[in-house]
């Protein structure tokens, strides 16, 4: 994957989950098109306990993000 590609893609990921802002995402292939993003930070809920945060974002080579969900 395209490091400007991949920079525009964490860009739009960072807007819609300003939680795992920063963070640099795991990148895996699918097929010879499509990359699987992983994205995971650490939070602290209201009464100290830690919680963590997953993204993960299917991405055409072109930047095109086609699936994008979360988990907390």
């Amino acid at each position: 994957m395209d490091a400007k590609v991949l920079q525009n893609v964490c860009r739009q990921v960072y807007q819609k989950h300003p939680e795992v802002r920063g963070v640099t995402p795991k990148v895996k292939p699918q097929t010879s098109s499509t990359f699987l993003l992983i994205f995971e930070s650490k939070g602290t809920t209201a009464n100290g306990q830690t919680i963590r945060h997953t993204i993960r974002a299917v991405v055409t080579a072109e930047g095109k993000i086609t699936k994008l969900s979360s988990s907390r």
